[in-house]
């Protein structure tokens, strides 16, 4: 999605305005609007109105309440503003255009890449260490001779919310067989503890996972991928869509039986 070229113009003219008029505080001062060159593909932006600043487009800051409303009615994009550095450090929400909507609307429909062109099929599995949410190390190559099944996801992602309700229902069907699931977030663990107070995800969740996303490639979110029992990618799927279950189910089923 291209960031909207005049959006930086007007951030300034109305900032301007609020100084005039007794705001004397500019919290888009030395900010700029990112990029596409700015900002590493793939990279997923935090949302989380708590840690980052995010406005409307009246510059007003947006409460967390608020922004999940927002965020969940497709009707915006967020606009990161970064640093010298480049980290970001706001966002401002501008209304989306019909076809950022209808580009919006396929993602969630998992019109993604397709399973079968992952590059990451028939390889050995990067190997990790990452502690859950109780502070325990999990080790992939430790789980040898399970099925891993492994969702990357982060909190602000909304189809990744969305799949949850399907993925417990996983969870559920093979309790007892010789599956583990795991689910590696790039947040914080403090901003999953607060999410999973209202949000139910039965995989085992596990904090501070952009190091493992980024070495297994991770292009877009949330991505599914499972491991055979001898440690081989087996499986990778990227967003959601109506099959998503039902693929992840019978693959895990065809490892089982084998």
């Amino acid at each position: 999605m291209k960031p909207f070229k005049n959006l930086s113009v007007v951030v300034l003219f109305l900032l301007n305005a609020l100084i005039i008029h007794g705001q004397t505080t500019n919290p888009f001062e030395g900010l700029k609007l990112a990029g596409p060159e700015d900002i590493k593909q793939g990279t997923p932006l935090m949302l989380d109105p708590m840690s980052t600043p995010i406005y409307d487009e009246k510059f007003q800051k947006i409460n967390p309440t608020d922004f999940m409303k927002i965020m969940m009615s497709n009707e915006f994009i967020p606009e990161p503003y970064i640093d010298n550095d480049k980290s970001v450090k706001a966002f401002v929400l501008r209304k989306a255009t019909e076809e950022e909507k209808a580009l919006m609307l396929k993602m969630q429909s998992g019109m993604g890449a397709d399973q079968e062109k992952s590059v990451l099929i028939g390889t050995e599995a990067v190997d990790f260490v990452l502690e859950d949410m109780k502070g325990k190390k999990i080790k992939l190559s430790q789980l040898k001779g399970k099925v891993v099944v492994m969702n990357f996801w982060f909190v602000e992602c909304k189809p990744c919310v969305m799949e949850m309700p399907e993925l417990n229902e996983l969870v559920a069907e093979f309790k007892g067989k010789q599956v583990i699931f795991l689910a590696i977030a790039v947040n914080k663990k403090e901003q999953l503890k607060k999410f999973l107070r209202t949000t139910d995800f039965r995989y085992k969740v596990l904090p501070n996972g952009q190091t493992v996303s980024d070495s297994y490639s991770i292009k877009g979110f949330p991505t599914n991928l499972i491991i055979d029992q001898n440690g081989i990618v087996q499986y990778v799927s990227i967003g959601i869509g109506p099959n998503n279950k039902a693929n992840l189910q019978r693959e895990i089923k065809n490892l089982l039986i084998k």
